[in-house]
C-alpha cells in the first residue's frame, strides 16, 4: 500500500513539473511574441524618424534655394509687377514652363535656364543685376572694357560677338539680343537649338524696370528683380528729393560730342531721360532736335547753353573735343564756355540702355546742385 502511495506521489510530482514547464514555455513564447511586437513598433517609429529626417533635409534644401540666385519663387507670385508687362503670357504663372510672346513670336522656357548670355551691353548690365556667373556663361567684349559698369563682374568670362560660332561654343540655353541682330545670326543660333529672345530695351524709367522684370521672369530671378527695382525706385526718390527743392539753379544744358560733326541728344533719347531725372532742361529737345542727331554751329551758338556735357569718352577723343571747344573763338560767346561750365561726364552712364543711367542722373544732379553726394542714393553693385 505504501509502495502504491509512493508511486502515486512520484507520478503526481512529474505531472506538476511538466505543467510548470509548459507554463514556462508559454511565457517564453509570449515574451518572444511581445519582443517581436515591440520590434515592429520600434521599426515603425524608426521609419517615422527617417521621414522626419527627409523632411528636415528638404527644408534645408529649400532654404539653400531661397538664399541663392537659384530661387524658385514659390512663395511670391509678383503678379502685380508682371501683369504690367504685356509680353508675359500668364503673369500669374511663376512655375515652369513659362512663356512670353514678343513681336508675335512665342517663346516657351521649360525650366529655369542654367546657361544664359547676351550679345548686347544693355542686356549684359541687366543680367548681372539679377544673376551671377553661376548662370551667366559669357559677356560681350564691351562688358569687360575698362570703365565698364560691370567690368569687375564680367572679368574672366568668355566674350562673345555677333559671330555665331563664338556664341555656340559657350553652349548657352538662352541668348538675349536687341531687335537689330541679323536674321542670319538668329537663324544660326536657333538651328543650334539655342533660344534667342530679342527685346527692345526702353530708355524711360518705367521701361527700365519692365526690362528688369521681363529678363528676370525668363531667367527665373524674380526675387532679385524685386530687390533691384526697389533700389531703382529708392534712387529715383533720392534724386527727386534734390531736384524738387530748388528751381533757381542754372540748368539749361545740352549734351555734345564730336564725330565729324556736332552731335547732341534730343527728344526721345536716352540722354534726355537722364537729364530730366537729374534736374536739367535739355535745350536740344526744347529746340526740336530728335533722338541723337547732328547740329550745326549756328544752332549750337543760338541755343547758348549754360552748361555743356561732353558725353564722349577720353578714349574716343572726348578730352581733345573739350579743348577744341575752348580754343574755338567763334564759340566764346556761349555761356557754358565763357563761364567754364563744360563738363566731361561718364559716357558709360549716359549712353547705356539699362538702369545704370540713373548714375548719369546722379552725376548731373551733383553738378547742378554742387553736391559731393546725394543722400539716399545707393550705389549699384
Amino acid at each position: 500500500m505504501k509502495v502504491k502511495f509512493s508511486l502515486f506521489l512520484a507520478i503526481l510530482s512529474i505531472f506538476l513539473i511538466a505543467c510548470q514547464a509548459g507554463m514556462d514555455n508559454r511565457t517564453v513564447y509570449e515574451t518572444h511574441d511581445s519582443d517581436h511586437q515591440d520590434n515592429k513598433v520600434e521599426s515603425y517609429e524608426s521609419e517615422d524618424h527617417d521621414d522626419e529626417k527627409d523632411e528636415d533635409y528638404q527644408i534645408e534644401k529649400n532654404k539653400s534655394y531661397e538664399n541663392s540666385y537659384y530661387n524658385y519663387e514659390t512663395e511670391e507670385t509678383f503678379e502685380d509687377e508682371l501683369k504690367t508687362i504685356s509680353v508675359i503670357d500668364d503673369p500669374s504663372n511663376v512655375s515652369w514652363p513659362r512663356s512670353v510672346t514678343i513681336n508675335e513670336k512665342k517663346y516657351t522656357i521649360e525650366s529655369r535656364p542654367e546657361r544664359v548670355a547676351t550679345i548686347s551691353l544693355g542686356h549684359d548690365e541687366i543680367l548681372f543685376g539679377i544673376s551671377d556667373t553661376n548662370q551667366i556663361v559669357a559677356t560681350t567684349s564691351f562688358a569687360q572694357d575698362d570703365g565698364s559698369n560691370i567690368q569687375s563682374k564680367a572679368k574672366d568670362l568668355p566674350t562673345i560677338s555677333s559671330d555665331p560660332e563664338t556664341i555656340i561654343s559657350v553652349n548657352p540655353e538662352i541668348i538675349f539680343a536687341d531687335p537689330y541682330a541679323s536674321v542670319e545670326l538668329i537663324d544660326a543660333l536657333e538651328d543650334a537649338g539655342i533660344i534667342v529672345i530679342q527685346t527692345q530695351l526702353d530708355n524711360s524709367i518705367e521701361g527700365r524696370k519692365s526690362d528688369v522684370w521681363l529678363m528676370s521672369y525668363i531667367t527665373g530671378n524674380l526675387s532679385n528683380a524685386k530687390i533691384l527695382t526697389d533700389q531703382i525706385d529708392s534712387n529715383i526718390k533720392a534724386l527727386q528729393n534734390i531736384t524738387s527743392k530748388d528751381n533757381k539753379v542754372e540748368n539749361k544744358l545740352i549734351t555734345l560730342s564730336w564725330w565729324d560733326a556736332y552731335w547732341t541728344a534730343g527728344i526721345g533719347s536716352t540722354e534726355d531721360s537722364v537729364i530730366s531725372l537729374g534736374g536739367g532742361d535739355n535745350l536740344s529737345a526744347l529746340n526740336g532736335v530728335e533722338s541723337n542727331s547732328t547740329i550745326d554751329k549756328e544752332l549750337l551758338i543760338s541755343m547758348n547753353p549754360e552748361i555743356i556735357l561732353i558725353t564722349q569718352s577720353v578714349a574716343w577723343g572726348g578730352k581733345d573735343f573739350y579743348d577744341q571747344l575752348f580754343s574755338d573763338d567763334s564759340l566764346s560767346s556761349i555761356n557754358a564756355i565763357k563761364n567754364e561750365k563744360v563738363f566731361m561726364v561718364n559716357s558709360n552712364w549716359w549712353g547705356t540702355l539699362s538702369y545704370w543711367n540713373l548714375k548719369g542722373s546722379e552725376e548731373l544732379a551733383k553738378i547742378l546742385y554742387d553736391l559731393e553726394s546725394i543722400e539716399g542714393f545707393e550705389q549699384f553693385k
